[in-house]
């Protein structure tokens, strides 16, 4: 019971952590979200950059989270326009721009973010005068059959352009499209935008019905509370006032314009609202305009010597970590490397110490072999001789001489040297011959078609010893009149099958049959042996 209760509560724990953990990555993206639109310290723009370069790090090349990456890069690119570093922020959004194309099932994500990038490329390059690139950009972006909001805002911006130009029919003309657009969408933000940007370029052509579109807009903008949106509209309509010569309402709108600036605590907002009350003749607050556009111009300078700081010490983070981990991939492949080295060193090493101990056993039965024929044989057989002619007890004496003389000799025989100079095929043909007599017939099958060469001159000698060992205990124990010796070529592997019709035999590995599997496992093969009374013997070699 106790480890149940355990068991849940580790449970419990183990999704507690998993949901903080998400939470906060949560709470971060919040944060660093707010402090790029509205940064107020010095370090808040390169904080927020090393964090959106790990997010992009982190969703890097995997299509599941390719939002997350364009996210992180979007907001990358938003931190270097607000540094100032055009270059980088077109990169960015380019960038941002080829992910966006990977994603195959298009949503109003991708339509809202395919439209905030093509706006901000258009910015960059209106911003550096190349208006020829910015109106091929938006011309393009209009025929890629987004919805009646997008088309209205991607006209707003070629408004915006031709306004830049002041070619004023036009954009009149690219505004009342976007208007009409916004229109049709029921898009009271967007209707709001192209109708205060459409009669304030009619104020400039000196049309009529400018004033009651810029004051509609901004009571559309006021019911919906667009705040941010409204300084457009301060801004506009304290111009058009100034134009007519109406100080008081342009003074007022202005006014309207500084005091949202300060409410939203936006530095950029307050500057150009300063802005416009120099240009619309109201010098008091150009000592203030002054001091703030020191201020941020600091700001800005001291963001820039953070962030520049920040970048510094976040690539050298990454620089010392990638040479960390390629220290310890050399490592590990170092260690691999001797592991491999040593495991091949004890399987070479045990290899050679098999082979030289398989070497010295046919050296040791081949001395033997020879001790015996030179030295134990050929002294029973003067023996023998000398006794051949004498009483009844020599003759019985003689008879078991003869015997030992016989075993002696076969010994001898069955531990002889091998002459592997010799065509292996014959050698073996040889063996057979000499087991094959009048009570005896050994068949081959297959034998002229192996390959030996490819066998090593230890596992030749090796098997040549086995089949031996077979063929004699065949002789000495079974009463076989018949056996067959089948050789067959497996791929690399090669069988061979004794088979004979003695007298079988109830499996009991003696030393014979524990001699020959012995021998077969020093040289890596295997031997299988099958027997019964009155069945035969039978056993499968492999190698």
């Amino acid at each position: 019971m106790k480890s149940t209760i355990t068991s849940f509560l580790f449970f419990c724990l183990t999704i507690l952590a998993v949901q903080l953990s998400r939470a906060q990555v949560t709470d971060s993206l919040t944060y660093y979200t707010r402090i790029v639109s509205n940064p107020t310290k010095p370090e808040d723009l390169a904080k927020a950059y090393t964090f959106f370069t790990k997010e992009k790090t982190k969703h890097a090349n995997n299509k599941k989270s390719i939002t997350n990456e364009i996210y992180a890069t979007q907001f990358l690119a938003e931190i270097q326009k607000r540094l100032g570093y055009s270059s980088e922020n077109e990169k960015l959004n380019l960038e941002s721009l080829n992910l966006l194309e990977q994603i195959e099932t298009k949503t109003e994500w991708t339509h809202i973010s395919y439209l905030r990038i093509i706006n901000e490329l258009g910015i960059i390059y209106r911003e550096r005068k190349d208006y020829t690139q910015a109106l091929h950009l938006y011309q393009e972006a209009l025929t890629s059959g987004t919805t009646l909001t997008h088309q209205a805002v991607l006209l707003n911006n070629i408004g915006h352009v031709y306004e830049s130009t002041e070619e004023y029919e036009t954009a009149l003309d690219y505004y009342q499209q976007a208007y009409d657009k916004a229109v049709a969408s029921s898009n009271d933000r967007e209707t709001a935008r192209s109708l205060s940007n459409m009669s304030f370029i009619q104020s400039k052509l000196n049309l009529p019905q400018a004033e009651s579109g810029l004051l509609k807009a901004l009571e559309i903008r006021k019911t919906n509370k667009y705040n941010y949106d409204l300084s457009s509209s301060y801004n506009h309509l304290s111009r058009f006032y100034y134009s007519i010569k109406d100080t008081l309402s342009a003074s007022k709108y202005s006014d309207d314009f500084l005091r949202l600036a300060l409410k939203n605590n936006n530095a950029e907002h307050l500057q150009s609202a300063l802005r416009l009350k120099i240009e619309t003749s109201q010098p008091q607050y150009a000592k203030r305009y002054v001091a703030v556009n020191d201020s941020i111009s600091a700001l800005k300078q001291m963001q820039r010597n953070n962030f520049n700081y920040y970048v510094y010490q976040y690539d050298k983070k990454e620089k010392d970590l990638q040479k960390s981990q390629l220290f310890s991939e050399r490592l590990l492949y170092l260690l691999l490397l001797i592991a491999l080295a040593s495991v091949s060193i004890y399987f070479i090493l045990k290899y050679k110490h098999k082979r030289e101990k398989l070497q010295e056993v046919y050296h040791t039965e081949t001395r033997i072999s020879r001790k015996i024929h030179d030295e134990v044989a050929n002294d029973v057989y003067h023996v023998m001789t000398q006794l051949q002619t004498g009483t009844e007890q020599n003759k019985e004496l003689l008879d078991n001489l003869e015997n030992i003389y016989h075993r002696t000799r076969d010994i001898s025989k069955q531990n002889s040297s091998i002459n592997l100079d010799l065509p292996y095929t014959e050698l073996l043909s040889d063996l057979f011959l000499s087991y094959q007599d009048d009570q005896v017939n050994v068949i081959t099958k297959g034998l002229q078609l192996i390959h030996w060469e490819h066998l090593k001159d230890v596992q030749k000698g090796t098997l040549y010893r086995v089949l031996q060992e077979l063929l004699t205990n065949m002789k000495k124990h079974s009463n076989a009149s018949i056996v067959i010796l089948s050789f067959e070529q497996k791929g690399k592997s090669l069988i061979i099958t004794y088979k004979d019709n003695g007298k079988g035999t109830t499996l009991i590995k003696g030393n014979g049959l524990q001699n020959t599997e012995n021998r077969i496992h020093s040289i890596n093969g295997t031997i299988t042996f099958e027997s019964e009374i009155e069945k035969g013997f039978k056993a499968i070699i492999m190698i």
